[in-house]
């Protein structure tokens, strides 16, 4: 085996299984804002988790073609399942690449990339955007499809994602998505069967069940990293 092909083999492992977790910093006349938000990645399978709501969103690569979802609510260890292709919050999932990696390959598409630095699995490439007067700068490290660090500048606010951890150790990851999967779970299409669970009428109360309440937009309430938005 050549030397750059087992490099390339051995990135491939890290990107496939992994925990990072970023601090997304929002600062704007309103005041200042931190947030927490970890991704976690084993094989076919990426989730986000929110530590703020506690909440966590699974997607599940299915035949490289389907996308399912699945809701966790951590406070409460119970799950929504949804099926694949099932519209959530309105919107079917399409885009694997915005889920795995919270930048989508569209986003990273209409972007102008500048040089690459490194040469290891952890070699950076920066990309910029002027969108609708905002500086959008994203630094990648394309051997892992994650993001460094991300900022979109404009004249009423500044937002600042930053990689705080980035672990390769299966252990911690198996761990997180077996805790998850031992959740009681309900499929979505029978909760308006059931008016006898307390957890699920008050989560259809509070419109965490259709609407989302847990990713992150922007001032004009687009899912940042998504690379089309409508």
């Amino acid at each position: 085996m050549s030397a750059q092909l087992a490099h390339a083999e051995s990135c491939d492992a890290q990107a496939s299984t992994l925990h990072a977790e970023y601090t997304i910093h929002t600062h704007s006349a309103k005041g200042d804002n931190t947030k927490l938000l970890n991704l976690w990645r084993q094989q076919n399978m990426v989730a986000h988790e929110y530590p703020q709501t506690r909440i966590t969103e699974t997607w599940e690569h299915i035949h490289n073609r389907l996308i399912k979802p699945t809701r966790y609510f951590d406070e409460h260890q119970r799950a929504i399942e949804y099926q694949p292709g099932e519209s959530v919050h309105g919107k079917t999932e399409t885009s694997w690449t915005y889920r795995n990696q919270l930048f989508s390959d569209e986003l990273l598409a209409s972007m102008t990339p500048g040089n690459i630095q490194g040469d290891d699995c952890l070699q950076t490439q920066t990309y910029t955007l002027n969108k609708n007067g905002a500086e959008w700068t994203l630094i990648w490290l394309p051997e892992l499809s994650i993001a460094k660090s991300f900022s979109v500048v404009s004249g009423s606010q500044t937002i600042e994602w930053s990689l705080t951890t980035l672990q390769f150790d299966p252990a911690p990851v198996d761990a997180f998505f077996a805790h998850r999967m031992a959740y009681q779970t309900t499929d979505f299409a029978d909760i308006g069967d059931d008016h006898t669970d307390p957890f699920l009428t008050k989560m259809v109360h509070q419109g965490f069940i259709e609407k989302g309440a847990s990713g992150y937009y922007n001032a004009k309430g687009e899912a940042i990293g998504e690379g089309h938005h409508h």
